[in-house]
């Protein structure tokens, strides 16, 4: 029943040159991962609303930074990825120890620098950004950063190996890890949140235990894997610095393009600060349950670049448009099938949130437009890429990223939000018009083959 209507639908997850059963494979683990990462993530901001607004405003200002600087070494992960996907994709299978290796040392590298840098310069980054906020959630952000940079060293090496589990198409091991993860991460609010009620304090030592913990698990998964890597003990006590630089230089595209992303959102946090602690809260509440809804198109996301770059790999360039072409759909019919069964769930859910009273129909409204922009927009401005990427075409992304951030998203976002004094609704109702312009030339550009010109 479930593949006649995919068939209607124009969604087969089936290639010339790789099965369904691969795809699923590939797939699912990853779904359960981003479930696990969001939801989390929703229960998390539930668990602090207890403490107040001032506590949920601090984690959501830290949380911006944060995901602006993980996104880097994440995004060496993911260049991981498609170069052990690719050397996979061609049967060159000799070189996969090093080239594992090397991606997991280049994330730790990366971690721990901008773990060392952000330890001095922290309070100015904060009072630059964010200096407009009231002293109570100021000192509640300076504590939970500090938290959150302590625990980048772990969290990178973590990166690197599910950058590298995922490129031979080992999801299931890298959904494992997150799973780990994640669970610990949640029994530890549990304990330290909920029952002591440490507040930021208790989400800083959940934190900390979750990685450092994750780590020893993630590391015994690739050790599990070693003979399918040719992974061995020197590739991980020696420095290859040609093929980490290469790594590096390979990861540019992918990190560039999510720092000018989320540097965005940075800014469009700072207009947020400017409108009280309530609206901070607010901006929260309402991403926390937006997300929900984007679970499985971020997995379909994350999961094409693999199954596009084993793709390339083997020069199957009808397996590249079939398949980017049906997760977009597949995409699209999960993030409206989730609104429609979110929408009457939302009074429970602000009963869990507890925001300020005023606050709720700004949220609701928020989430009406991302209720309608979800399925015109998001699919073809978050899981297209993705393929883009992944066949080489990660500057064109970048730079599509880059103006239509700080041209529409920032400028158009100022205009609206603050100088027009439309606020919170305003800038959210601009950053859903900025998806749809993005989207819109990342499928021009798909279907104009100018990006085959990245496989000579």
């Amino acid at each position: 029943m479930l593949a006649k209507v995919g068939r209607k639908l124009g969604i087969s997850l089936v290639g010339e040159e790789i099965s369904q059963r691969e795809i699923l494979a590939i797939l699912f683990p990853v779904i359960i991962d981003q479930f696990f990462l969001i939801s989390f993530n929703f229960i998390n901001t539930a668990m602090i609303s207890s403490s107040g607004s001032a506590a949920i405003s601090a984690v959501n200002m830290v949380g911006s930074i944060n995901i602006f600087l993980v996104q880097i070494f994440v995004a060496i992960g993911l260049g991981g990825t498609v170069l052990i996907s690719r050397a996979y994709g061609r049967g060159d299978t000799q070189g996969l120890g090093a080239l594992s290796a090397s991606v997991i040392h280049g994330t730790l590298f990366i971690g721990t620098i901008l773990m060392l840098l952000f330890l001095i310069i922290h309070p100015v980054v904060l009072n630059l950004l964010f200096g407009k906020a009231d002293a109570l959630v100021m000192s509640h952000a300076k504590g939970y950063f500090v938290g959150i940079l302590l625990s980048y060293p772990a969290h990178a090496v973590i990166e690197g190996i599910n950058g590298s589990l995922r490129g031979l198409g080992f999801t299931r091991n890298s959904l494992k890890n997150s799973l780990f993860m994640n669970s610990v991460y949640l029994v530890s609010n549990l304990v330290f949140v909920l029952i002591f009620d440490l507040g930021i304090i208790g989400l800083i030592v959940s934190l900390l235990i979750s990685r450092f913990l994750g780590v020893i698990f993630a590391s015994y998964s690739m050790y599990q894997h070693r003979q399918n890597f040719r992974l061995r003990k020197k590739d991980l006590t020696q420095l290859d610095f040609p093929t980490i630089s290469f790594i590096l230089r390979t990861s540019l595209p992918f990190a560039a393009e999510s720092l000018f992303f989320n540097g965005g959102k940075i800014i469009m946090q700072m207009m947020i600060v400017s409108f009280g602690t309530a609206h901070i809260a607010a901006n929260a509440i309402a991403g926390s349950w937006i997300q929900l809804s984007e679970i499985i198109p971020s997995a379909l996301a994350t999961s094409l670049v693999p199954i596009v770059g084993q793709s390339v790999g083997r020069r199957n360039l009808n397996d590249v448009r079939s398949l980017t072409k049906s997760f977009i759909r597949l995409g699209i019919v999960a993030i409206i099938a989730v609104d429609i069964l979110l929408l009457p769930l939302f009074p429970w859910a602000m009963k869990l949130f507890n925001p300020e009273p005023e606050m709720i129909p700004i949220i609701f409204k928020i989430y009406m437009v991302a209720f309608v922009m979800h399925g015109v927009a998001w699919c073809y401005s978050f899981v297209l890429p993705s393929a883009l990427r992944a066949v080489g075409d990660g500057k064109f992304t970048t730079t599509v990223s880059l103006f239509s951030m700080w041209i529409f998203r920032i400028g158009a976002g100022y205009l609206i939000g603050v100088y027009l004094g439309y606020g919170l609704l305003g800038i959210f109702v601009v950053m859903t018009i900025e998806w749809g312009i993005r989207g819109a030339i990342f499928y021009r550009r798909f279907l104009s083959n100018k990006w085959m010109k990245n496989l000579d």
